[in-house]
């Protein structure tokens, strides 16, 4: 019989990518599915995996976790794989950065060719995640191209608005990769979900998505090894860290972005209810609301998103583990609008 090891979710288990499995290797380490608020032995370690077995694994709707101090022995397996088989994912095509500006002012146009909403959301999030990822690699361009993005925020929202959007309609789509292009960009997609649904207009939902897609743009002057550090940080790593958010105010006002609205958003998105956040560690009476929503966003796309030290949750289990741990820290009404939206 399975055993269930007593242990919440997040206190022992990391969620893995499962499309790493390949037939006919033989696993190291125990893979485990959730089961209230235990975990179950699926696969034991040692298993060959023959086709039943494989593609019991590789099934897209099951999340599997292994044991923590397992995690090191997945990822050689991971790695050994993609090795193999070369990457999961296509590579993103690549723009310079002027073409990628004209591609996001001309964005309007180019969705105007498609009829199905998957369809001219995956143009927008493939030109926003293009424009960020040309600005990011050209070093020398030292101011964010604010017009193009406010067009970017503006078509997203037009198109999010036409029928009701929910979050199944991205999964075909958003990159499980981890990056700062894409974290910004999911980010702005999650939020629009969210501000569509919340009672303001097109032009205030506009601001939302506009502090979304900005919110975190500061973390580029950030040492990457820094951000995927897999230990625990030191104080000074810490801080080094919250400076992003002053480096995206910054960054935005110096690119020529004003709107007080949305630069509180950007400033307030790591603040938390009982004003146990950051930079100010204001209270919720004083946090805004779009800054509300982009916190649960922010650490929504971070929970189901791949990164260096762990796989990435299933969109069920990390709002769930939110649902869970963010009691008195974040808006539970914005967090139960985003799980309606689930499916």
């Amino acid at each position: 019989m399975s055993k269930v090891v007593k242990i919440f979710l997040n206190h022992g288990f990391t969620p893995i990518d499962n499309r790493a499995f390949r037939r006919g290797t033989v696993l190291d380490f125990d893979c485990y599915i959730q089961r209230f608020n235990g975990f179950v032995i699926l696969i034991e370690s040692g298993t060959f995996l023959n086709e039943e077995i494989y593609q019991k694994l590789s099934n897209p709707d099951l999340q599997i976790y292994v044991e923590n101090k397992s995690y090191p022995k997945y990822k050689v397996y991971h790695d050994e794989t993609v090795h193999k088989i070369g990457n999961i994912s296509e590579e993103d095509t690549l723009y310079s950065f002027d073409e990628a500006v004209k591609n996001c002012i001309d964005i309007h146009k180019i969705v105007l060719k498609t009829q199905a909403i998957t369809e001219k959301l995956k143009l927008i999030y493939t030109h926003s995640k293009s424009l960020f990822d040309a600005w990011i690699k050209d070093k020398e361009e030292k101011y964010l191209p604010i017009e193009a993005i406010d067009i970017l925020a503006e078509e997203l929202v037009f198109v999010v608005n036409q029928e009701r959007v929910t979050l199944s309609k991205f999964n075909d789509f958003l990159d499980e990769k981890d990056s700062l292009s894409a974290h910004c960009i999911k980010v702005a997609f999650f939020a629009s979900i969210l501000g569509s649904q919340i009672g303001i207009d097109m032009t205030d939902q506009k601001k939302l998505v506009l502090g979304a897609i900005l919110h975190d743009i500061g973390k580029y002057e950030l040492d990457d090894e820094l951000l995927n550090k897999p230990d625990f940080l030191s104080e000074s790593e810490i801080k080094k860290i919250q400076t992003h958010v002053d480096a995206s105010v910054t960054l935005v006002k110096r690119s020529g972005l004003k709107d007080r609205i949305v630069i509180n958003a950007i400033k307030e998105h790591h603040e938390r209810l009982d004003g146990s956040g950051y930079p100010r560690g204001i209270d919720s009476s004083r946090i805004s609301s779009f800054a509300k929503i982009i916190a649960i966003c922010d650490i929504f796309d971070a929970l189901i998103t791949l990164k260096p030290y762990r796989g990435a949750y299933s969109t069920y289990n990390a709002l769930s583990l939110i649902q869970e741990e963010s009691k008195n820290k974040l808006d539970i009404d914005y967090i139960k609008l985003l799980i309606k939206h689930l499916r």
